[in-house]
This record gives C-alpha cells, structure tokens and sequence, in this order.
C-alpha cells in the first residue's frame, strides 16, 4: 500500500526540454553528437579480409548456441512486458521484478541503509528513517526509489512540499514509476486539485494497465471532474 501511496509527476514538467546549461547556470559546451555529421572525423577503413582473419570463427555448435541463449531481462524489456500482461496475475510478477529493480543502487552501502530506512519507517522512527535517506541521496543522488521512499516518508509527515518535490525527482529521473505517478494523483486529491489528480491517475494506468484498485478511483473520480453524460 506504501508504493501506491506517494509519487510525483506534474506532466508538463515531464515534457520539458532538456536545459542547456550546466549545474552552476554556465552555458554547457557542446559535445560531439552536437556537430554536424560531416565534422566528425570517421575511423580509418580497414580491410576486411583481415578483419575476418582476425576475427574468431564460430564453430556450429557455438552458433546455434548463441541463438538460443535468452537477451538479457532490462528494465526497459519489463516495462514492454507489463504494458502486454494479458491478465492480473501475469502483470503481478512482472510488478515485482520491475520493484525489485527499482531498489537496485548499485552500491552495497546505499541498499543496506535503504533496508534500515525502511525498518525505521515501518518502526515509525520518522527520525532515523528521515536522516538515513539523507545519507543514501548523498551516497546516490540519481537513485530515483531513494526520492521515491523519501517522499512516502515526507507524506506521512504531513510535509507535502517535500513529498512533492521528491516525488518530482523521482518521477524525473524515472519516468516510467508508476507507483509515484499514483502518489502524486492521491496527493493531488488530498488537496482537492481533482482534475490534476485524475491526469496523474490516468498516467499511472497507461504505465500499468492492471492497477485495478486504481481504476475504480478513476471511474469515481471521471464525473466529478468531466461531468456526466447526458
């Protein structure tokens, strides 16, 4: 229930183009995909009868090898997967191997102290739990779950500020969360900024389509904001 119940994602911020500027203001100097195709210098040709000479020679067996073994599971190959489950159940795994992704850092440290940090909230040490979040953003400042479990943190503190702009955070980096997509449509509600909340709620189902208990908010939701049908 605590991943359905912050996230952030104003879609107008989302849409916005990149700045071409750095972290301190300065004008960013361009790089290499920013000249023209003709500037680049190409890599000298070489000749290819020596190129397949150097090359190693798979035998039949490696070949046939190779074909069968499975492309590498990504993040990207989940979210395709999800967006074609046929039913709840099959989109519930997929869920979990996409969560458990989410809470990869990639650094030892950053996990362990996101394993506590969640302790401490569930022990409702807000305290810890708040300071130890600190210490992973610093550890891993473009881990988008670290914003994302902070500003369920936040919400249950009742700062919506910070819970907004974490969830706006996460949401930047990680465009694709949808449980902060439906975070941010249920904070968005609580402040009675309904037509706001159903855009986000719509987001988030588009990124899943199998958030049933989402979908009845929405049909609930759809009358008071569009009006009924006459």
């Amino acid at each position: 229930m605590a991943r359905f119940l912050f996230s952030l994602a104003c879609l107008s911020l989302l849409a916005a183009p990149a700045s071409s500027q750095d972290g301190t203001g300065q004008q960013r100097a361009p790089s290499l995909r920013d000249l023209p195709f003709d500037l680049v210098p190409r890599a000298p040709r070489r000749d290819d009868s020596q190129e397949l000479r150097r090359a190693p020679q798979k035998t039949p067996e490696k070949a046939e090898k190779a074909e069968q073994s499975p492309a590498p599971t990504t993040l990207e190959s989940l979210y395709e997967q999800l967006g074609k489950a046929k039913d709840r159940r099959e989109a519930s795994a997929i869920v979990k191997q996409i969560e458990r992704r989410w809470l990869r850092s990639g650094s030892d440290t950053a996990d362990l102290l996101m394993t506590r940090a969640n302790q401490a909230m569930v022990a409702r040490d807000q305290e810890t739990a708040l300071e130890l979040f600190d210490h992973i953003i610093l550890l891993k400042p473009n881990w988008a779950e670290a914003y994302h479990r902070r500003a369920t943190l936040f919400f249950t503190m009742q700062d919506f500020d910070g819970a907004l702009r974490d969830i706006h955070t996460t949401l930047q980096k990680e465009p694709r969360h949808f449980a902060a997509m439906t975070g941010l449509g249920m904070i968005l509600q609580q402040m009675d900024n309904k037509k706001a909340a159903l855009a986000a709620f719509k987001k988030a189902m588009e990124l899943n389509p199998h958030l049933d208990n989402l979908q009845t908010i929405i049909e609930r939701l759809r009358p008071e904001v569009e009006g009924t049908k006459i």
